[in-house]
């Protein structure tokens, strides 16, 4: 089963295979959704149209869970060359495999390896819940007279 994202803004070309795709770059960390900037090329004034592209698998080693591939948005900010791709489910492994194609073209399966970073924020039951102790006064007060 493969899902289809239409990247909108990407550059126009003879075939749609022609189209350079970056590699792409995680905003996310593992517990949230997979958040993936992925950048393209055009020379400046090359007329811009719609390209789509079909997520064909996703893979994780360790059989750790893979967001549902018919669940991805996609965004593309005005005057950037950037497409960002994003999960609807949190993804959990630290590396997955996405095999992808363009739309009509069977031939052009390519794949991105990404590594997902871990959360920044310490489990909770690594924060300590002890107060912490006081420190002694380095300076002393002195009596006006």
């Amino acid at each position: 089963m493969a899902t289809t994202l239409a990247l909108a803004a990407m550059p126009a070309t003879g075939a749609q295979g022609d189209v350079d795709l970056g590699e792409p770059s995680v905003l996310s960390q593992r517990g949230q959704r997979l958040k993936l900037a992925i950048p393209y090329g055009s020379a400046p004034g090359e007329r811009v149209s719609a390209v789509g592209i079909e997520i064909v698998s996703i893979e994780a080693a360790n059989g750790a869970r893979v967001p549902d591939l018919t669940r991805f948005t996609t965004a593309t900010p005005e005057r950037r060359k950037l497409v960002f791709i994003t999960s609807a489910e949190r993804v959990d492994a630290a590396a997955l495999t996405i095999n992808y194609r363009f739309t009509g073209q069977p031939d052009s399966l390519q794949s991105w390896y990404v590594m997902v970073p871990p959360a920044l924020m310490a489990e909770s039951r690594e924060i300590s819940a002890a107060p912490a102790t006081a420190r002694p006064s380095a300076s002393k007060r002195s009596k006006r007279n």
